[in-house]
């Protein structure tokens, strides 16, 4: 594959995330009703951004994370930039460690994926806590987590088949 057809590749899977970001956001914003079933939903965003730094890190850059989370803070009426710094912060430990992860099973992706979401969590609501603001009960916080984890492999799945994005191999890693 030359440079110019790989540089192409990129950029149209870095369009094609900010878009499919607008359309979760839109969806999250739109008055449909789906929250009212008693489990809470997964957080897509979430769940598309850390599938796809640890499938193809080079197609999430940094600027796309905190443009996409940074935006939502606002729109979802979140804590502006904590979320966002948390995510941040998990999205680059692992993509510093995606060269490590290449060579293992999904199953070991799949868990890192719910360790990440669950500090995340945890760094969310010990720094709520530390600033006396009113928190989410924790078993509805836990099961947010738990079906964030859940959706995980439909995530990669559609990725992979749908989109074409598949997991780079351990050479592919170190040219990058």
């Amino acid at each position: 594959m030359t440079a110019l057809t790989s540089n192409r590749h990129i950029w149209a899977y870095r369009a094609l995330f900010l878009g499919l970001c607008a359309v979760i956001v839109v969806f999250k914003l739109l008055p449909l009703g789906l929250n009212d079933q008693g489990l809470p939903g997964p957080d897509l965003l979430l769940a598309l951004t850390l599938a796809w730094v640890l499938r193809q890190p080079a197609v999430v850059p940094i600027g796309s994370i905190l443009v996409v989370f940074l935006l939502a803070d606002f729109l979802f009426q979140r804590p502006p930039g904590l979320w966002t710094l948390l995510v941040l912060l998990v999205s680059e430990s692992l993509r510093q460690r995606r060269l490590a992860m290449t060579e293992f099973p999904f199953l070991v992706e799949w868990s890192a994926f719910a360790g990440a979401i669950f500090t995340m969590i945890l760094l969310e609501r010990v720094v709520m806590w530390v600033l006396m603001v009113d928190l989410a009960p924790l078993g509805l916080t836990l099961a947010h987590g738990i079906v964030t984890a859940a959706i995980y492999p439909l995530v990669v799945a559609i990725s992979k088949f749908l989109f074409g994005l598949r997991k780079i191999g351990p050479a592919e890693a170190e040219a990058l």
